[in-house]
């Protein structure tokens, strides 16, 4: 458990140099990018082709690198472990979303328009309370004659998209559009229930874990008991029949695009859908109260000079799940989009966006204002101003810039992460590459 927690909490630190939340994109009218978040917003030309593009976005509450890394006398970087663990919160939560997209496509005939993509997406999703870190790092003698409750919601899931959609002009201001998608499962490890409740007595030292606790593993995941699972999920090397393996779902999208002269209104539903694991699905699973009364253990648990996490490792060999091969499925996380856009002149548009997202019973609403201006025909360039995260003093920029048929873009929602990683709780970044032809 020491080193899943560390190495969690530290590659996401780093890493941000998660909520699926992309606010800019959504905004930049026009661009082929758009498209990920409405099917019925497509690009103004009559071909594109979708190159290879990445998008990536994390979210760290309770931690920043600069609050827990310093340097010694002799300039080495240090952790603090300690120091870390009095800056969390009460629960604390990282997540994180990449998107590596491999090819699309989009066609317009007419009033109809059409579209084929591929991705592949991974999401990490943990909201851990204090006491994890605690217990740990710190032994449960700080907590003794109390009961603490240490159980995490996980869940690292990854999978492979293969999608065609399809939008249709109504009238003259309607557009409607809709996306189906055939989903592959890569590997997952989550936790259905997560109540993992200690006490230890103040008198006879006596351990008594309360607990319906079950974990689900399916794909590259070595599972070695509740303190320590191995995620073997190294992103962009898969085999063909990982990507297109038996661990499947569907999911679709809708969208819909009210235009007028200079303003339109853009609303539109995504990931409504979920993946069956079924090919090497595992679970585990305490459920009950368990008691154990050894003095020795005890002692030897509660002794200072111990090793880092020897209550968790003591509490693995005294409290062993029940190992079952179940198929179970988990729920892609439905997200909403509106928006309004207005060209107040012909080299400036003014936008708006709303966004939220349920997950695991969390909340992730988003909301920024965007201004973008088309400084040549071949160039714009944008900023934004938005709270997400439930953080104020989230500004974004960004840009489209195409040479010949080929088209770069550029976004982010939090500028301020990409030159200050070190003392910033969230990173959001997009990068695309197109091919267009035939300007509608």
């Amino acid at each position: 458990m020491k080193k899943t927690f560390l190495l969690f909490a530290l590659c996401c630190l780093t890493g941000a140099t998660m909520a699926q939340q992309e606010l800019n994109t959504h905004l930049l009218r026009g661009v082929w990018q758009s498209n990920r978040s409405n099917p019925a917003l497509f690009s103004d030309h009559k071909l594109t082709i979708g190159l290879p593009g990445a998008y990536s976005n994390l979210l760290i509450t309770g931690l920043k690198y600069n609050e827990i890394v310093s340097k010694d006398a002799e300039g080495r970087r240090v952790l603090d472990i300690d120091k870390g663990i009095s800056q969390l919160d009460e629960f604390n939560l990282i997540r994180e979303n990449t998107e590596i997209e491999t090819l699309s496509l989009g066609l317009r005939l007419g009033k109809l328009s059409l579209s084929a993509a591929h991705s592949v997406r991974f999401n990490a999703f943990l909201n851990y309370p204090k006491t994890l870190p605690q217990l740990i790092w710190q032994g449960n003698a700080q907590f003794i004659g109390q009961e603490v409750d240490f159980g995490s919601d996980m869940q690292l899931f990854g999978f492979s998209e293969l999608s065609v959609g399809a939008a249709y002009q109504v009238t003259k201001q309607l557009t409607i559009g809709g996306r189906a998608k055939l989903l592959s499962g890569l590997a997952d490890i989550s936790t259905p229930r997560t109540r993992l409740n200690l006490n230890t007595d103040e008198e006879a030292y006596e351990l008594t874990l309360d607990a319906d606790w079950q974990v689900n593993v399916t794909g590259s995941i070595d599972y070695q008991g509740f303190r320590e699972p191995e995620v073997d999920f190294r992103f962009g090397q898969f085999a063909a029949d990982q990507i297109f393996g038996s661990n499947t779902g569907y999911a679709f999208d809708i969208g819909a695009v009210w235009r007028f002269e200079k303003f339109d209104i853009a609303a539109s539903v995504l990931d409504i859908g979920a993946i069956n694991w079924k090919d090497n699905a595992r679970n585990y699973r305490l459920q009950g109260i368990y008691e154990y009364s050894g003095l020795d253990i005890a002692e030897s648990i509660l002794d200072d000079s111990t090793t880092v996490g020897s209550v968790l490792d003591s509490l693995e060999s005294i409290y062993q799940p029940v190992e079952g091969f179940a198929a179970y499925s988990t729920r892609l996380s439905p997200r909403f989009y509106l928006s309004a856009s207005w060209l107040l002149t012909e080299k400036l548009r003014l936008g708006g966006v709303f966004y939220t997202e349920q997950y695991r019973g969390e909340s992730f609403p988003a909301v920024a204002f965007s201004a973008t201006a088309q400084v040549k025909p071949w160039w714009s360039i944008g900023g934004s101003y938005g709270m997400r995260n439930r953080r104020f003093d989230n500004i974004g920029a960004h840009t489209a810039l195409q040479v010949g048929p080929v088209q770069l873009v550029a976004a982010t929602d939090n500028l301020v992460s990409v030159f200050l990683q070190k003392s910033s709780n969230s990173a959001n970044l997009r990068i695309g590459l197109n091919l267009l032809f035939g300007k509608v």
